[in-house]
């Protein structure tokens, strides 16, 4: 269970953020310097708009990775459900659904698929690890079965381009979105019972369960907000596309871990910031882009977020034992 001073800060989000947020915010900072320095082009609106771009996707899957870390658990199917959701629409609306209709289809088959996740990890009894590994497996063959007959492509639906290529008052929309679902994650996460309970239970889930809390309901529930908000992302990176392809959100779940990590999620449960979540998606993404800008190779990305997230925990570790 939480101490009374983890109740305390789990009340006041500002100051989790002061506290947790620091290892995040040096590093944005550094990388923003540096880029600012090297890349002419990199401070243009045209750069800073394709930036929040690239980084909306696999920040709204790391929202819901976040709420499974806190609670102690790991999600390695979100990157194969994003794409079967993502399939799910684009394929109703290619053969005539309304787009309303398709999108929320695919929101429902991604938290069905989070709900059956958590149903088996809690009745069953099958670790989390392996249950979303075969899950991962699944959504990804189905996603091949249902691009294998004919492409999914040209989905030229005006109101459903909208969403990720359309903007309002300059604004992507898709940033917007994302922004809407960082306000919704950040209030249930950080205000409400459910948000600490799912700490309480990454904390110490015998001490929950002893307190009442229904722990399995918890896992249950925290499991299909990880698949809704993969559909969510799906369906933007449909929009996005106007098309689906068979490998569609491949390394996803390890994009959404490295950004809930570097935003200073605890992998042992207890743990969680949302807004440490999004700096650390717009972390991987200016690492990116930079290397983009820089014309560097794009196979250094995976060794430079290594060292970052090394980086960014050792700096919550170094200040976590300042404020102790």
């Amino acid at each position: 269970m939480m101490n009374a001073k983890e109740m305390t800060i789990s009340k006041n989000p500002l100051s989790i953020f002061k506290r947790e947020g620091i290892g995040v915010l040096l590093i944005l900072l550094l990388m923003l310097i540096f880029l600012s320095i090297t890349s002419p082009t990199f401070l243009t609106a045209e750069n800073i708009s394709n930036l929040l771009l690239q980084s909306v996707f696999v920040m709204i899957v790391a929202f819901g990775t976040m709420f499974v870390l806190s609670m102690g658990g790991i999600d390695l199917s979100v990157g194969s459900v994003l794409g079967l959701c993502g399939g799910i629409t684009g394929w109703l609306m290619m053969h005539g659904t309304n787009a309303f209709i398709a999108i929320l289809s695919g929101l429902i088959l991604g938290a069905l698929i989070g709900t059956f996740n958590g149903f088996i990890i809690t009745r069953l009894r099958i670790s989390p690890f392996l249950a979303t590994f075969a899950m991962l497996y699944i959504a990804r063959g189905l996603l091949f079965l249902l691009t294998s007959d004919e492409p999914i492509r040209n989905l030229t639906s005006p109101g459903f381009k909208f969403l990720a290529q359309g903007s309002l008052l300059g604004i992507p929309m898709a940033v917007l979105i994302t922004v809407i679902v960082l306000i919704i994650c950040h209030f249930v996460f950080h205000s409400t019972g459910f948000g600490r309970k799912v700490i309480a239970v990454g904390s110490n889930r015998e001490a929950s369960h002893l307190s009442g809390i229904h722990t399995e309901s918890i896992k249950i529930r925290v499991y299909a907000l990880s698949g809704l908000l993969a559909a969510v992302a799906g369906i933007l990176l449909t929009s996005r596309l106007t098309s689906v392809q068979p490998l569609m959100g491949t390394s996803y779940e390890l994009d959404a871990i490295a950004a809930a990590v570097i935003g200073g999620t605890s992998m042992f449960g207890g743990k969680g910031n949302v807004v440490g979540v999004a700096g650390g998606a717009i972390i991987l993404a200016l690492v990116s882009n930079g290397l983009d800008l820089l014309a560097v190779n794009q196979f250094y990305r995976l060794i430079i977020t290594g060292l970052i997230i090394v980086t960014a925990v050792g700096a919550e570790r170094f200040t976590a034992v300042k404020t102790n």
